[in-house]
């Protein structure tokens, strides 16, 4: 028995939850932007995430006479849309056998404890992918793009806590085109779409700073760029992402997108928010009561939020 083993694992492990975290959220592009822009935000506590949200203009600032009377209007012009805390959690199992097998040499108590770090990074990296695309139906889920960026925004009553079916609540609506077929390697349908939706989502200097999809369309947008393109983008350069550009935008495709899907992402607007107790923590080991083995829990306490929908925008059913 190795009495040195718990103590190396845990350093492995909870001494660099830091940098694991941060290799989770350069794994995935739409996390690696939103790091990139500061949109992962760590909040000390609290029942919820909530985000800002400004959703009417102070109604005094306008034009005035020489000396007219300037209105001092109390004016209740922000609101904030209310996000409740997921669990991503998983275990980590170290066998007692294996413990004991590698005792007494220093190098293969790291080589152990690497090896599980590094498969719990890429559980959670893979798990934190497929949440950041959710739809939210599951009780538990994030509610993610599917979710906050959805097909069918008109009818969605609980986004953040507001009622988006609502008239007087249409900005809280993304943007969404359901045409359907969009050709790009045989007319200007698709870039027409796109350069629409991209319009459509802007406001002024707000609106969407990347643009995500599938391998397919990816694959259809490259075929219809002209030969004198220039496809890279320096916001990835560096990071390793295969992608295009589109306008301004790095444009990129995820396997976590749904089938046919096109994602104008404001990724200003889109945070990332965990508790500070809940980011990426790793408990100690300790002994299991029923097997010859040892366990600690890993966990993400978080969720994706937005304050602006309608700088965001969906093409959905694109068949080329």
């Amino acid at each position: 028995m190795n009495p040195n083993f718990d103590r190396v694992a845990s350093e492995t492990l909870q001494n660099h939850s830091k940098e694991i975290f941060d290799n989770i959220t350069t794994n995935n592009a739409l996390l690696y932007l939103l790091k990139k822009r500061d949109n992962i935000k760590v909040k000390e506590g609290g029942r919820s995430f909530t985000h800002p949200l400004f959703y009417k203009i102070n109604t005094s600032f306008k034009a005035y006479p020489k000396l007219g009377v300037i209105d001092t209007p109390i004016m209740d012009d922000i609101t904030r849309a209310e996000y409740s805390i997921k669990n991503i959690c998983g275990s980590l199992v170290i066998s007692t056998v294996e413990e004991a097998m590698n005792s007494g040499d220093k190098e293969k108590l790291l080589d152990l404890a690497d090896v599980v770090r590094m498969t719990a990074e890429e559980s959670m990296s893979e798990v934190l992918g497929d949440q950041v695309f959710s739809t939210g139906a599951g009780a538990d889920d994030f509610g993610g793009l599917q979710y906050l960026i959805n097909t069918t925004p008109a009818t969605q009553t609980t986004v953040g806590g507001i009622d988006s079916s609502v008239a007087a609540n249409a900005t809280w609506r993304n943007q969404v085109n359901l045409t359907g077929t969009a050709a790009f390697n045989t007319g200007a349908a698709g870039l027409i779409l796109m350069n629409n939706m991209l319009s459509a989502c802007t406001f002024g200097r707000k609106g969407p700073r990347a643009v995500i999809t599938t391998k397919a369309v990816y694959a259809l947008y490259e075929i219809g760029l002209t030969a004198n393109i220039r496809y890279a983008t320096t916001e990835l350069g560096d990071a390793g992402f295969q992608h295009l550009a589109y306008t301004t935008l790095p444009i990129m495709f995820d396997d976590n997108c749904p089938a046919g899907q096109m994602y104008f992402v404001d990724c200003d607007s889109l945070w990332l928010q965990v508790l500070a107790k809940g980011n990426l923590t790793i408990t100690p080991f300790e002994y299991t009561h029923n097997q010859l083995s040892k366990t600690a829990l890993m966990y993400i306490l978080g969720n994706l939020t937005t304050g602006s929908r309608r700088t965001n925008g969906l093409l959905a059913t694109i068949t080329g």
